[in-house]
């Protein structure tokens, strides 16, 4: 799998599994019956762009049909469901802690203040520690499924804060910061 992603979501999937007590299952035939242990077939399929019959024949040997974009799928699914009583705690333990949780991005932002919308042409490389809040409110967030769009909206707030207004007193810190295009993704914690 590569570690390089722009998905907020698979990158926490990720950075969590560097706290798992023990590795999920390697092959796509032992990944599809932990989730199909999990899950219903009906339930999967529309995750893993499979019909339910199709993850019976696959969980129970007869792989012909899997695409190498569907046994990706299938790798994300066992990172986004795997150990999830590990990851909370390893989440409470880094927040009360006062933990550090850096992200590692690629971007364009884009500005929105009292005079309007601005859109910045450069590409980014930030790193930066997130602040408490928002990485309180990211790891919230993960553990109930959020959208792709509201996880991109709490690091964008956070890096608005740690990075383009950390030197402006809090009075003058009025423009909200959105991501425009995002190329890479990576979190440390």
């Amino acid at each position: 799998m590569p570690l390089l992603n722009t998905s907020v979501t698979h990158a926490l999937d990720l950075a969590d599994a560097r706290h798992w007590t023990r590795q999920p299952p390697k092959r796509p035939i032992a990944r599809l019956r932990h989730l199909l242990h999990h899950h219903s077939p009906s339930v999967l399929a529309p995750r893993l762009f499979a019909y339910p019959q199709a993850l019976t024949r696959w969980a129970e040997g007869d792989l012909n049909d899997l695409t190498s974009a569907q046994a990706t799928l299938i790798e994300r699914e066992i990172y986004r469901t795997w150990q999830p009583d590990v990851r909370r705690r390893a989440h409470q333990q880094i927040l009360d802690r006062g933990g550090c949780v850096t992200a590692q991005l690629h971007a364009r932002f884009a500005y929105t203040t009292l005079n309007g919308e601005f859109h910045d042409p450069r590409l980014l490389r930030l790193t930066e520690d997130l602040p408490a809040l928002h990485a309180r409110q990211l790891f919230d967030a993960r553990h109930r499924d959020a959208e792709e769009d509201e996880l991109r909206r709490i690091l964008a707030d956070g890096i608005g804060e740690a990075y383009f207004f950390r030197a402006l007193p809090a009075d003058q810190q009025q423009a909200a910061v959105t991501i425009s295009d995002l190329h890479l993704i990576q979190f440390h914690y």
